[in-house]
């Protein structure tokens, strides 16, 4: 099964089931500074399966397919994965000093960003139906510039555009580091060939 069907079904799963209690839902997956800091560890990884409505739920799957599936195709689904858990929990902490410490934290918005991030560098010319087949790249693009206008301008505090934005950046910054490395191994077996070997 491609990564980004396992992760779907499995937002799809843990909302259903959590819906039977959402207060515990929130207050021991949910990730908050002070929860962490007393201990609740898993919460950077619980906290991308919490949801507050289906609303929430289907936006949040929306763009993890779009640009989920595109990714995938790009580098695999191994380490699509790794950018997307290791990006979501590191733009979690990264954005504690703009929350309040009891501030609970869910969604998996957050981890698609960082999806969404490095789309902009490793797939910027793929398209889908479901964006018009516009590329990839500037919908990621108006995706970044309505964060931070939301960021500048929304003063309600019910979305987490910092966090957005962080896990924007830090996709980012791992598909570059993707990329580059994915280059210097392509480029290593032409090096390795003797001068007398080469053809031109």
């Amino acid at each position: 099964m491609r990564a980004t069907y396992f992760l779907i079904l499995a937002e799809i799963a843990a909302y259903f089931i959590l819906s039977f209690n959402p207060p515990s839902a929130f207050s021991y997956l949910g990730f908050s500074t002070s929860g962490f800091l007393q201990g609740q560890f898993w919460t950077p990884v619980t906290s991308m399966f919490v949801h507050v409505d289906l609303f929430h739920l289907g936006t949040n799957l929306l763009f993890l397919y779009i640009f989920g599936t595109a990714l995938e195709e790009r580098i695999g689904a191994v380490r699509t994965m790794v950018i997307c858990f290791t990006a979501g929990v590191l733009s979690l902490l990264a954005g504690v000093p703009f929350y309040s410490p009891d501030t609970h934290i869910v969604g998996a918005s957050i981890a698609v960003s960082a999806l969404v991030g490095a789309v902009v560098v490793l797939a910027p010319n793929r398209s889908s139906p479901l964006t018009l087949f516009a590329p990839l790249g500037l919908v990621a693009t108006i995706y970044l510039i309505f964060n931070a206008f939301m960021l500048a301008f929304d003063q309600t505090g019910g979305i987490a555009y910092q966090s957005h934005v962080i896990g924007f950046f830090i996709g980012l910054i791992l598909g570059l580091a993707w990329r580059k490395r994915q280059t210097l191994s392509e480029r290593a077996p032409a090096e390795n060939i003797m001068p007398s070997q080469r053809r031109v």
